[in-house]
């Protein structure tokens, strides 16, 4: 991983100029950059810059997928090319290191070594050839969970992706049942362009439908990730019945998800044989692409799945978005207006009283059950979130509670309308 020129605090200044490890760039503090400075030396800083964002983006899901797949290191190899490293470290330092088959903790510096410290303060520093892999909730007990969580939140500490609040997937009874495949996240009605870019980013390969083949077989279609030990899962998608008349034999627009099911060597391996870890971290792939592509989260949407999915039972995403928020909103001017009530935020306004479900985002109206459609739009209020959300829907949510606390500033006639 190049440095790109940054010192040890993720800085390097030139003439004025400052460049951040987030790609940031500034000058003598502030955002605008004065006619005076060195043109050559900006346009040199810019594209440097590009070149960081877009390493730290990699970066970012290389160190995903290897708490995925528990990828294990020597504790100076972490803190050679992680913790000390002026890029790397960024992230990394926020990020909970664990001990195999021993204790956890985030990193800090003391004496001028990397130790690790739990959320009660306790610290140990690895020896050098210690391994050390990176921490997951599946392995822990919910009071370690929680007492993580709160010490992020309580500290104001980001992590680059969700690691303490990362969602967990057990075997229901439902899939007890089926034995070899999971129905979870069947009968969906995705965007099939974004969904298939989304499961491509996250190493799932083989998802290809389109129109020209009806007939032989171009309406169904598989997406397949290889995982460790030696599996890979399958998780099935077709056309929509509608699919024809609405595309009209072009580009596919909508897909139906269907069973995900893992094999390895040829056979179907029962879901109660594959590790906990590699069954969850699947079917969070499948969570997120739901939760990110599926047509229920249209605003204006309609139409019975729109109606189960926009206001029906939380997934497990939908769940955790649930606990960051009951973490959350003490802390929030809007707080003596917000309740958390099942399924939905509930925001007490000046004019009514709305209901925010926690899965789409979509609203109701107290007391009759009105729908409100509001389109987010960009910025919104700066809330702090402890890890970068995939797909931004805390974000919306939060936005939109913001928004309706007020509901007689609000002017927009789109949605004053509705409100009358």
């Amino acid at each position: 991983m190049p440095t790109f020129g940054l010192g040890p605090d993720g800085t390097r200044t030139e003439q004025g100029l400052c460049l951040s490890v987030n790609g940031r760039i500034t000058f003598e503090g502030r955002r605008t950059i004065p006619k005076s400075v060195d043109r050559e030396l900006l346009a040199g800083f810019r594209a440097t810059a590009k070149q960081l964002r877009k390493v730290l983006a990699a970066e970012r899901f290389r160190v995903e997928r290897a708490l995925a797949t528990e990828r294990g290191w020597q504790w100076r190899d972490v803190c050679a090319y992680y913790l000390d490293h002026p890029v790397t470290g960024a992230s990394a330092r926020n990020l909970i290191w664990k001990v195999l088959d021993g204790p956890a903790g985030l990193p800090v510096r003391m004496d001028g070594e990397w130790e690790l410290a739990d959320p009660a303060g306790r610290r140990v520093r690895p020896s050098p050839g210690t391994p050390v892999v990176l921490w997951h909730p599946i392995a822990h007990s919910a009071e370690e969970v929680r007492a993580w969580r709160d010490h992020l939140v309580a500290n104001d500490l980001r992590q680059p992706f969700k690691q303490a609040f990362r969602e967990v997937y057990l075997l229901t009874p439902a899939e007890e049942r089926t034995r070899d495949h999971s129905r979870r996240f069947a009968r969906h009605l995705l965007r099939y362009g974004q969904a298939k870019a989304l499961l491509s980013e996250r190493g799932w390969t083989g998802l290809s439908l389109g129109h020209w083949g009806w007939l032989y077989g171009s309406g169904v279609s598989e997406a397949t990730k290889e995982l460790p030990g030696g599996l890979t899962a399958h998780w099935d998608f077709h056309l929509d019945e509608d699919s024809i008349d609405r595309d009209g034999g072009g580009t596919v627009s909508i897909c139906v998800s269907g069973d995900l099911h893992f094999t390895a060597e040829g056979r179907r391996v029962p879901l109660a044989e594959v590790p906990p870890l590699t069954l969850s971290e699947a079917l969070r792939d499948a969570d997120l692409a739901v939760g990110v592509t599926s047509t229920g989260l249209d605003p204006e949407g309609h139409g019975e799945y729109w109606e189960s999915y926009g206001f029906g039972e939380l997934s497990e995403t939908a769940e955790m978005r649930r606990d960051v928020l009951a973490r959350l909103l003490p802390r929030l001017a809007i707080a003596g207006r917000c309740t958390l009530s099942g399924r939905f935020l509930r925001v007490e306004g000046d004019l009514r009283a709305y209901r925010i479900h926690l899965g789409s985002g979509n609203i109701l109206m107290e007391p009759n059950d009105a729908y409100l459609c509001i389109v987010p739009g960009g910025g919104g209020d700066q809330v702090f979130l402890p890890f970068e959300e995939d797909g931004g829907m805390l974000s919306v949510i939060l936005s939109k509670a913001f928004l309706l606390a007020a509901d007689t500033a609000i002017t927009d006639p789109s949605i004053t309308r509705q409100l009358r």
